[in-house]
């Protein structure tokens, strides 16, 4: 075990009262987390991940109440407080403090102090009206600068003027300061003042991070903290959550349905199933030896290499308000007995001796052979023809002007380039994926490909007619050969129309069948192709006077797909269709999907981020990065031999579920996507790339050379506040070892640190690992050139020039934007930039870095060529 007990959930219930009846969405767990261990809990959509975490920190609302149960937390430093504010308090025995019995003022001192949470959507979890400063420091201000002051007028007044002032007591700033560059954030003592909008997806999150670690909690509960991020930003947010583990000691209770996340980051697992734990155990064990049928069912689920087709599993979670008898699993479970259906089903030990690893069944093992033997057949393989659909150039702008008039006056400026100039070819028959992340284009594409959006410019043939010259009646009947589907059917189904109702609509629309077309009735007809369809993907008839709500997540996605089906079309665009859904759903849909095809004959494009599901289900994958396509090529080709270095990032960044999988060598990117208003030149992706090619006559290590380009991209967006580091300079080494910049997402460093990762050196030091020298000698061996080596240029050599005070200043600019050597001249020019930063001549630095570092990859657009597997990458220029 890692360490003693940290919090301790005992037989907790909790249950929301309806008016059918109580629902037991928690139902007996029992979970321990201890100290400095991370322990996942997963399962399905609606199994009680979230509540049983809300319910341990005292956050469940009306309806919902704690029916019985305990949940403690050994806290000596929280149990003195209590004693010392109350006489006697009930709650506390010892160190250990008792959460369910503690009143709500002191779980305030509980929650954010010693156990924090991150949650899932950090856009609907911010306050958009206070910047990411204040919010960080509300933390602060009430575990450590002031406490919770009583609710009156007078207080709330000198709440509210601080604020409107932006001005937030000194203390408090510097320690939020502290924090955000903890979690990563650049230059956080510009962006402290800076409001959640003006935040990426992932840097959002780290806001959030930020909030929760502001106060060292001894305990972090991360609620499915990556689901809603490109797996190249969810990487960034693992590594940092497990480098601020390993900094801070802390322990986490990580929530999640993806697998991948829970096998490369948690020590132990806890599978949960309709408010129950069904299976407990070590990482290893779970995913090596998963000994509950509902844990093997869901690891069958997910998409791998080996499968040629998935094996789902059948049915859905039960209603949590009429729970089966016995075993909650039994009616989907493949090896279900007579004895799974009757009174409390036991845990059974399984593993080897001394390891915890238990399982809520009555079987001591399963044949994994009977599974998945009907269904989990190999997938046939579909025939490929000729090109069905073609795009030549195409874009699509958006506008940023506020009406007609700004147009016509030109008051529009920069336009979003979604998608900006896509050639690809679709064939008839087969499955293409469109691969990126989120705002690089890929559903901007598919829905301009359909002209649901207008093309700016390009053409976009279909079956030889070009779609962009049709007019409405013309492009409407040719509607009937394109559909889609979309990736939320929640918002995408009209909760007011009836299943028969959402499918019949396209065929009213289209006027099928045709007048004549048979003896019976235009509505008889209708009737009968809902009901084939809805055979078709999988659902009862009988469900056909069903609204949306009243359907499960993967129902209403079905009901999407027959919504699509219904024209009988030769072309669907397919829009993150499995998203939104759990794996044991997403199992369903991607396997009807396929099945389809080969029924109906059906051409794809199908459009995720998720790579292993479209490793799956695709037959080509194209890659897209801000609006362009960077690769093409077969799915097993594009996997075993990605050409792009964003392709092999993407690649790198896919969770493995599998805990013993080597991810020494993964690639996390730096930052996040540019804006597509004002992509950068040449290849798009040079901003970000860990390959970005140096100038022939400039001999640098790569890494060194990544860092350079970091440094002018900050240059060029004037993104370095030059008097904190200035400040931070004159305070000395000691001023705070946790301000260095991260530019990468990593964990901060001490700013004095070396750059190839010695113990820290002097601010005169050698980039060779000698002796300190005089920072007038020579850094290549040569004479003392004063002006040189002290990083400033000819022009500023007057006798006025830099002070001591500048020198620091420098100096500390390099360590902190460089953890590699630079040497001689690139030395000398990266210096001579620094200077001119410092006396404020940022015109100066930008021109001085481009001249001696300006690359290839961004003087020229890379083109994407015509062989079988092409690159959009100056690497393979001379190829």
């Amino acid at each position: 075990m890692t360490g003693d007990p940290l919090l301790s959930i005992s037989d907790l219930r909790t249950q929301f009262a309806t008016d059918r009846g109580r629902v037991k969405a928690v139902d007996g767990v029992d979970l321990t987390v201890r100290e400095g261990e991370t322990v996942g809990l997963v399962g399905e959509s609606g199994s009680g991940k979230s509540v049983t975490a809300l319910s341990a920190m005292g956050l469940v609302d009306d309806p919902g109440e704690i029916v019985s149960g305990e949940v403690k937390l050994r806290s000596p430093e929280l149990a003195e407080e209590f004693r010392s504010r109350r006489k006697n308090p009930g709650f506390v025995d010892g160190d250990v403090v008792d959460l369910t019995a503690a009143p709500e003022e002191s779980l305030r001192a509980v929650r954010g102090g010693e156990m924090s949470m991150v949650f899932q959507d950090p856009m609907t979890s911010l306050n958009p009206a206070l910047t990411v400063g204040e919010q960080v420091g509300e933390s602060l201000r009430l575990h450590q600068y002031g406490g919770r002051k009583k609710d009156n007028w007078l207080n709330a007044v000198r709440e509210i003027l601080p604020k409107m002032g932006n001005d937030l007591d000194e203390q408090v700033v510097e320690r939020a300061v502290e924090v955000l560059s903890e979690v990563g954030i650049p230059e956080p003592t510009t962006r402290v003042d800076e409001y959640p909008h003006e935040f990426s997806g992932g840097m959002r999150q780290r806001v959030l991070i930020a909030i929760a670690l502001a106060c060292r909690p001894g305990l972090l509960v991360a609620d499915e903290p990556t689901t809603a991020l490109d797996v190249t930003i969810q990487a960034q947010i693992l590594d940092l959550i497990n480098d601020l583990q390993d900094e801070l000691g802390m322990s986490v209770l990580m929530i999640t349905h993806d697998l991948g996340v829970v096998a490369e980051t948690c020590d132990r697992v806890a599978v949960m199933y309709a408010g129950e734990i069904v299976e407990e155990g070590p990482v290893e064990e779970i995913f090596g030896n998963p000994s509950h049928p509902y844990t093997y069912t869901l690891l069958e689920s997910i998409p791998t290499e080996e499968k040629e087709r998935l094996t789902p599993i059948e049915g859905n979670v039960p209603d949590l308000i009429d729970m089966p008898d016995g075993c909650n699993f039994a009616p989907r479970c493949p090896w279900a007995k007579p004895e799974c259906t009757e009174g409390d089903i036991p845990y059974l030990q399984h593993g080897p001796e001394g390891v915890d690893h238990r399982s809520k069944c009555v079987l001591d093992d399963f044949d994994t052979n009977e599974y998945g033997e009907d269904d989990a057949l190999a997938a046939a393989d579909h025939d490929v023809g000729e090109p069905l659909l073609e795009t030549e150039g195409l874009k699509k702008h958006f506008s940023r002007a506020d009406g007609l008039l700004d147009e016509w006056l030109g008051l529009d400026g920069a336009s979003v380039k979604a998608v900006d100039g896509v050639d690809l070819t679709v064939y008839d028959g087969e499955t293409l994926g469109l691969v990126g992340e989120s705002g690089c284009g890929k559903s901007t594409t598919g829905r301009t490909l359909l002209r649901l959006l207008e093309p700016t410019e390009g053409r976009v043939v279909f079956a030889g007619d070009d779609l962009t010259d049709l007019g409405k009646d013309d492009l409407r009947k040719k509607r009937r050969d394109m559909q889609m589907i979309f990736q939320d059917p929640m918002s995408s189904l009209d909760p007011r129309m009836t299943v028969g109702q959402i499918v019949t609509e396209p065929l009213k629309i289209h006027d099928l069948p045709a007048e004549g077309s048979g003896d019976r009735s235009a509505r008889e007809q209708r009737r009968e192709r809902v009901t084939e369809l809805l055979e078709a993907v999988g659902l009862d008839p009988n469900q056909r006077a069903r609204y949306p709500h009243e359907l499960s997540g993967g129902q209403r996605q079905r009901v999407g797909i027959a919504r699509a089906l219904a024209v009988d079309p030769d072309f669907i665009v397919a829009d993150e269709p499995v998203s939104a859904l759990d794996v044991s759903v997403q199992a369903q849909i991607l396997n009807l999907m396929e099945d389809l095809q080969e029924e109906f004959g059906l051409t794809y494009l199908f459009i995720a981020h998720d790579l292993s599901v479209v490793r799956h289900i695709c037959d080509r994958i194209a890659v897209m990065y801000l609006g362009e396509v960077v690769e093409v090529a077969d799915t097993d080709e594009l996997f075993a031999d990605p050409k792009h270095p964003y392709t092999q990032a993407l690649l790198s960044a896919i969770p493995e579920p599998d805990p013993t999988a080597d991810t020494d060598d993964r690639v996390i990117l730096e930052g996040d996507v540019p804006s597509p208003i004002n992509p950068p030149s040449g290849c798009h992706f040079r901003t970000r790339c860990p390959q970005v090619i140096p100038p022939t006559d400039v001999d640098i290590d790569q890494e060194a050379y990544r860092e350079v380009m970091n440094l002018r991209q900050r240059v060029e967006s004037r993104n370095i506040d030059v008097e904190a580091v200035r400040a931070e300079a004159a305070a000395g080494p000691e001023s705070g070892a946790n301000t260095k910049a991260a530019t990468d997402g990593g964990a901060p460093e001490d700013r004095r640190g070396t750059e190839d990762g010695g113990a820290p050196e002097d601010r005169r030091g050698t980039e060779d690992g000698g002796a300190p020298e005089d920072r007038r000698e020579a850094t290549d061996g040569g004479a003392a050139d004063s002006a040189a080596d002290t990083g400033v240029s000819s022009a500023t050599t007057d006798t006025s020039g830099p002070t001591n005070a500048d020198d620091d200043t420098v100096a500390t600019l390099r360590e902190r934007y460089f953890e590699h050597d630079l040497r001689g001249e690139n030395r000398r020019v990266v210096d001579a930039a620094l200077a001119a930063l410092v006396e404020g001549d940022w015109e100066t630095a930008e021109s001085t870095l481009r001249e001696r570092f300006e690359s290839v990859c961004e003087r020229e657009d890379p083109e994407l060529g015509d062989e079988a597997h092409p690159a959009a990458c100056h690497l393979y220029d001379a190829n």
